[in-house]
């Protein structure tokens, strides 16, 4: 959710919905001139903190390299364990900085704590960032102009998506498939051995860190990195090369061409004039 704050005419707040793609790009959802507290609006969203702009409250009062790179860790570790270490790292560092960063539930801002309802591991608001952007010169403009502003945008954005999917030849989203092809070079360096069922204990060549469980038929490792983000991490990977299955296979259909086609079919429409002085926004479907 982001609320770009209106100019001149309105003085208000904008609450808008950003989404993601299919292919892990910006895609607004909804807009609306009314704020409620999103745990009525909204009860059973995940909520998270933007680290960008945690980390930029937090060095105001803890500078230097090494306890940034202590938070990011911290922030990007995928289970409880890995942060754990990491907070008591910087507990070793500066113990009032891991005072400060400790207060802040790690559900959150740090990954070890993100649930597989999102299946998104994102720890910025860059894609919020990137729609207020575009309503930087919006903003200043009548609540009636600004409105049809947004809409504007909206329509040429969609029909420059449709003509991309149409144009190109692929099933999993290239942005997708390109962290998956990411997994599986690294997968290189981990060793399966073989449980029961689909289910495997996965180590590293080295023979020295964590070994993870991975369980193939319920799309779960315990380094949480495949069920937080949807995409077979590389611990899965390796087990999926040991008895030869395609890693392409196990990515949800909301990263395929298919969903990214079906995000991409609606136009939006108004009626003009408005009826009875109301601005009406609708959804239309586009029929072949």
């Amino acid at each position: 959710m982001v609320m770009p704050s209106l100019k001149e005419f309105t003085y208000g707040k904008l609450l808008t919905a950003v989404g993601r793609d299919p292919n892990d790009q910006m895609l607004p959802i909804a807009y609306a001139g009314l704020v409620h507290v999103i745990e009525e609006l909204l009860p059973k969203a995940e909520q998270r903190f933007c680290i960008r702009h945690l980390y930029a409250n937090f060095r105001k009062q803890f500078s230097g390299q090494i306890l940034k790179n202590l938070m990011w860790s911290a922030a990007t570790s995928t289970h409880p364990q890995s942060w754990e270490r990491e907070m008591l790292n910087m507990r070793a560092v500066n113990e009032e900085a891991y005072k400060y960063l400790i207060g802040i539930p790690p559900r959150f801002w740090s990954r070890s704590r993100f649930t597989a309802q999102a299946s998104c591991d994102s720890l910025d608001n860059n894609i919020s960032e990137c729609f207020n952007s575009v309503l930087i010169h919006a903003r200043g403009k009548p609540i009636i102009t600004l409105l049809e502003d947004i809409r504007l945008y909206l329509m040429k954005r969609w029909a420059t998506n449709r003509m991309k999917v149409a144009s190109m030849d692929f099933n999993v989203c290239p942005k997708i498939k390109k962290r998956l092809t990411k997994e599986c070079q690294l997968s290189r360096y981990w060793i399966p051995s073989w449980s029961a069922r689909r289910i495997f204990e996965v180590r590293h060549v080295s023979a020295v860190g964590n070994k993870f469980t991975v369980d193939l038929d319920t799309h779960e490792c315990s380094c949480r990195k495949w069920m937080i983000s949807g995409i077979p991490c590389c611990h899965a990977v390796a087990a999926m090369h040991y008895i030869n299955l395609d890693p392409d296979t196990f990515i949800p259909t909301w990263f395929m061409k298919s969903t990214y086609e079906e995000t991409c079919i609606h136009h939006l429409s108004y009626e003009w004039p408005p009826p009875m002085g109301k601005y009406k926004l609708s959804l239309c479907t586009v029929t072949g």
